[in-house]
């Protein structure tokens, strides 16, 4: 307990700022299980639902084919083999194992899933936080059941002790024997202090090994080897074989599923010609590194990062199976050692020229970027173009801010659709054309300024909506955090006429406490007359309402 309270002590200010200890560890647990999926801050903190009416349940998500399932989720884009995974995580802050939790479980998760039972049915029992995840496993699963979607559901239950009462492991094999009988795949795990310190050093840094076949060329700060297709596998797994979701760059982590390509790859890892090897026959695969050494046979690479051959290491990953140890075919891998980020965006771009990927899989790569990100250096923010990267290296989750993020800032800011950034939080620059209009990458018409001012309004509502948890309704705090920053927006303005090259010139030190909670209580009150539901915060109509409705004196503070 004493080494993991030490890891507790050094992580806590690069978590959320204001955690009590009971939240760090949870958020902690939370974080340190989903690792591998390479989750931010915010979406960590998105699943956490601790509270009454939580029927024990402090955390859980939603993944397809390993990304988070979000409300804006396209499942038209995903093709097959899909798999759709639950996640129930139950963290309590104490020195050891007890049975009360494993019951609540047990009380509480086979209501959630099943399919007979009314959503409204479970509103008395369950916050709306928690029902609304589970329904949207369930729906993921009707949504893509003609793809025939592997499911799996992972129970997690962590404390500071290490010994598990047998009652305990008794009580947990029972409820995931329960839900096995509607759900194939169910597993049900006990974290203790020794566990959860042991998995700690991988949520920042991940060493793995390349076996090779013979020496690799080598060149300043390369290799180019071949590999045996199972070790290839390997190194893309984990220890217990799942596939490492944070070892694919962010900018080519969209699986592309069943496309034709694809299914070529898999009938040639599960059908091989006879005298025909495996990288004859495929592009191999780039990865680009902190470091990388060769000895005894093998590669030795820290913070390997795939930024070409997704589709490859998933088709040999899902088919893995039919490897089998005495295979000797091979696949072509290069890795580069660069960290600067820079070098690193031209060789994702280069390698990806020939592939299917759309130009809008490289913006992190844009020069309007990296400027934002030197920009935001100077004003002690952290701008997260590469997903992550400041999250691994440890700086203030307050002060970290991704792209999503800063475009939805801007939408509510500068162009007055907090319904789309409410709505859409992840899509709402998929498109070119909503993409130029928040970062055009001319600073005549979006200078630099504009986004820290953005930034730094969306962190003066962020904090304060965290202090409303106690005593403001979970639907207002959900969905009026970006009408909020919009009429604040307004209100420093003295106007609801904000111009992009006015925008940088709003003094942000007037977003005081006695301000933000004049636009917030404003804000809530026309949601209430417009009917306080995620529809409406997520509609046109909303916004035009306040528009029409909000005049200086409404929010001003004397």
């Amino acid at each position: 307990m004493i080494l993991l309270n030490s890891v507790l002590e050094k992580l806590a200010p690069s978590y959320p700022s204001g955690l009590s200890d009971d939240d760090l560890f949870e958020f902690y647990c939370a974080d340190n299980i989903l690792a591998n999926y390479d989750l931010d801050h915010t979406e960590v903190q998105s699943g956490i639902v601790d509270g009454s009416q939580d029927g024990g349940i402090d955390a859980a998500y939603v993944f397809v084919n390993r990304i988070l399932l979000t409300e804006d989720f396209k499942f038209d884009t995903i093709k097959g083999p899909v798999e759709i995974e639950l996640i129930v995580i139950q963290a309590k802050n104490v020195a050891n194992f007890k049975e009360a939790p494993v019951d609540k479980l047990t009380a509480s998760v086979p209501l959630l899933l099943s399919h007979d039972v009314d959503p409204k049915d479970l509103e008395a029992t369950f916050k709306p936080e928690v029902i609304k995840i589970f329904r949207s496993f369930l729906d993921a699963m009707h949504q893509l059941a003609g793809e025939f979607p592997t499911v799996g559901i992972r129970i997690y239950y962590c404390c500071k002790g290490d010994a598990v009462p047998v009652a305990v492991t008794t009580k947990a094999d029972a409820l995931a024997a329960n839900l096995g009988t509607s759900f194939k795949n169910v597993e049900f795990s006990t974290l203790g202090a020794q566990q959860l310190y042991e998995r700690s050093g991988a949520q920042k840094r991940l060493v793995k090994e390349l076996p090779t076949v013979g020496s690799p060329m080598s060149g300043t700060n390369s290799y180019v080897t071949l590999c045996r297709l199972k070790n290839y596998v390997d190194f893309i797994s984990d220890a217990k074989g799942e596939l490492i979701s944070r070892i694919f760059d962010a900018n080519v982590r969209a699986y592309q599923g069943g496309v034709e390509v694809n299914k070529e790859i898999a009938k040639s890892v599960k059908e091989p010609s006879a005298g025909v090897d495996f990288w004859w026959l495929n592009n191999g695969v780039t990865i680009v590194a902190d470091k990388a050494t060769f000895m005894s046979n093998r590669l030795v690479i820290e913070n390997p990062l795939i930024v070409n051959g997704l589709q490859t290491s998933y088709e040999l990953y899902n088919n893995g199976k039919s490897i089998v140890d005495t295979d000797e075919r091979m696949v072509l891998v290069r890795v580069i050692v660069e960290n600067d980020q820079i070098k690193r965006d031209e060789i994702i771009r280069a390698t990806n020229r020939q592939t299917g990927l759309k130009h809008s899989s490289f913006r992190a790569t844009e020069p309007v970027h990296k400027e934002i990100e030197d920009y935001f250096l100077t004003q002690g923010y952290f701008y997260d173009r590469r997903r992550n990267h400041y999250k691994r290296e440890g700086k203030p989750a307050d002060k970290i801010i991704g792209i999503d993020r800063l475009a939805q800032a801007v939408l509510a800011v500068l162009l007055q659709e907090p319904h789309t950034a409410r709505a859409r939080p992840t899509t709402a620059i998929r498109d070119d054309a909503d993409y130029k209009r928040i970062f055009s990458g001319d600073k005549a018409q979006h200078p630099l300024p504009l986004y820290g001012v953005a930034t730094k309004l969306l962190s003066a509502v962020d904090e304060y909506f965290k202090s409303l948890a106690g005593t403001t309704a979970q639907i207002h705090r959900n969905n009026l955090r970006f009408h909020t920053l919009m009429v604040l927006g307004w209100a420093l303005n003295g106007g609801t006429t904000l111009p992009a090259l006015k925008m940088p010139h709003l003094d942000t030190s007037k977003a005081t406490t006695d301000q933000l909670k004049a636009v917030t209580n404003w804000v809530i009150a026309e949601f209430e007359s417009a009917g306080p539901a995620d529809k409406t915060a997520k509609e046109a109509a909303f916004t035009n309402r306040l528009k029409a409705n909000w005049k200086e004196s409404v929010t001003k503070v004397s």
